[in-house]
């Protein structure tokens, strides 16, 4: 880190940590520009560009042992026994998703960065827990390589494709999709509290990264040390809100399951269907969802 900013020098007094903590949380809460940032402030541009980076690095490194630590065993079964829970979804670890986060062109960049919805993005890809917390986040995918979601694996499940479904598949795919926007509301309740994810993020990638891992780890500090009776309950309109402004959707793409995952699909099918399986609202959901797409 720049010593220029924290020693004292005969000509100017350090900028104290709280200083540098508010000029970080004021960007990554607005995504106002440097410009009026350093105006607000009173600092320089290369110090605002110099102090964003470096705090949001440290944000990482000290909140992510805590807040958005690496699972052990009983993690992933408190984890699964959560989606059960909440969320009537047994055998779940975690909703699985990847979002890009638009960003300006890099300079010299070429298509490394360019996405099929003709921007330049980095892809965040996120395993998420019952309550919205991010549990292992990659950041730093390239919007040319990062377009394909996941396919019908053994690990990862995937809905029934097409419209003429019969009622047992129709209730798993509602069941899957709830679990899954657990995932997508976490998008959308992170885009929704920093603002910066409104904009075209105009960092550098490196530094884009920085600010996506740290907004990652105060949202999870934020939903965990907040009271559990306040737990984020997020409407159905924040998922919505994650495909705007600097957070997209990533491309479907086809996929190549084995048998095996075939066969588990339809296990969880026929479970959901099972008077051991069934939740009692799960019927009047789907009658509501029919109507919904017959109306449309």
């Amino acid at each position: 880190m720049n010593q220029q900013h924290k020693s004292q020098t005969h000509f100017r007094n350090p900028i104290s940590a709280r200083d540098r903590l508010a000029v970080c949380l004021r960007y990554l809460a607005t995504g106002d520009s440097y410009k009026t940032i350093y105006l607000n402030y009173r600092l320089g541009k290369s110090t605002v560009a110099t102090i964003i980076p470096e705090v949001c690095d440290t944000i990482w490194q000290k909140l992510q042992p805590q807040y958005m630590p690496i699972p052990n065993e009983e993690a992933w079964t408190k984890i699964a026994d959560g989606f059960q829970e909440r969320w009537q979804f047994p055998n779940c670890i975690g909703a699985l998703d990847g979002k890009h986060v638009v960003i300006q062109a890099p300079s010299n960049s070429g298509s490394t960065f360019y996405n099929y919805k003709g921007g330049f993005s980095i892809v965040l890809m996120a395993l998420v827990d019952h309550r919205y917390c991010f549990t292992i986040i990659d950041v730093g995918g390239h919007g040319s390589n990062s377009d394909g979601a996941f396919p019908l694996s053994q690990n990862v499940m995937r809905p029934f494709p097409g419209k003429d479904l019969d009622e047992a598949r129709r209730i798993y795919n509602y069941r899957l999709s709830r679990a899954r926007r657990v995932v997508e509301n976490s998008f959308g309740i992170l885009a929704s509290k920093w603002e910066v994810y409104q904009r075209r993020i105009k960092l550098q990638p490196q530094n884009v990264d920085k600010v996506i891992k740290a907004t990652c780890v105060l949202h999870n500090y934020i939903i965990k040390t907040t009271d559990p009776s306040n737990q984020h309950q997020a409407p159905e309109c924040l998922a919505e809100s994650s495909s705007s402004g600097a957070v997209q959707n990533l491309q479907q793409c086809g996929n190549h399951p084995s048998k095996e995952a075939f066969l588990i699909r339809e296990a969880y099918k026929d479970y959901f269907t099972s008077t051991t399986g069934a939740v009692p609202w799960q019927q009047n959901a789907l009658e509501w969802l029919n109507r919904e797409l017959n109306c449309s």
